[in-house]
């Protein structure tokens, strides 16, 4: 009897440990970082089930971002506040952080557009372009949702890069090891990516490779 009540017992805590570790499952958010990058899978998912032109390009990337905000919307709601669809601000904020992140995730959705304008020019011969050299002095680093970095020329113009993906000497910027007035030569090819916030594309250089001189 004494073996039936202690296995009884032991149930009734699994039970309990069990319910409390759901919970605890449950409750976990998502940061604001994870929110974004599984938002953009959502709206790539979207968008490439479509086919994007000039024409539809804002209304099928704001029903995709749409979509994704449903899908999210607690946690939307926690880093971005509430309201976000009514408030101009947030949601501008929102559209460009899902844009650019789209735009390094499913960068094929975009250029279907690029696609669209080579046909209605005729045929068009593609021409690899090598990627471009550029000397400096790193005047600044920043650490968000993608790391950039500004290098500053002898003739004093400023050149904004960022970092999408992995290369050899990519540790130099992820751990660090470069600082402010470090003297590089960068290495870079540049992408259209779209700006949700200012509604079009924008130019930005892609470092493929960086040397510390």
């Amino acid at each position: 009897m004494h073996k039936i009540y202690n296995s009884k017992q032991n149930m009734k805590k699994l039970v309990l440990l069990l319910i409390l570790v759901g919970n605890v499952a449950f409750a976990q958010k998502l940061t604001k970082e994870q929110l974004i990058d599984k938002m953009s899978d959502v709206g790539c998912e979207c968008a490439t089930k479509q086919q994007v032109t000039k024409e539809n390009l804002e209304i099928t990337l704001g029903l995709c971002i749409l979509e994704a905000l449903n899908k999210y919307e607690k946690d939307v709601e926690r880093h971005y506040g509430k309201n976000v669809i009514t408030n101009d601000k947030k949601m501008e904020e929102l559209g460009y952080d899902i844009g650019l992140k789209m735009g390094a995730k499913c960068p094929s959705v975009f250029m279907n557009m690029v696609d669209e304008e080579s046909d209605t020019n005729g045929e068009e011969v593609v021409e690899e372009i090598p990627d471009a050299v550029l000397t400096g002095k790193i005047s600044e680093i920043k650490s968000e949702q993608f790391l950039t970095f500004v290098v500053k020329e002898d003739s004093g113009k400023n050149n904004q890069f960022i970092l999408l993906s992995s290369f050899d000497n990519a540790f130099l910027l992820t751990d660090k090891v470069l600082k402010v007035s470090d003297a590089v030569d960068v290495t870079y090819y540049e992408m259209d990516l779209f700006d949700a916030k200012l509604g079009k594309f924008v130019s930005f250089k892609i470092v493929t490779d960086i040397v510390k001189k």
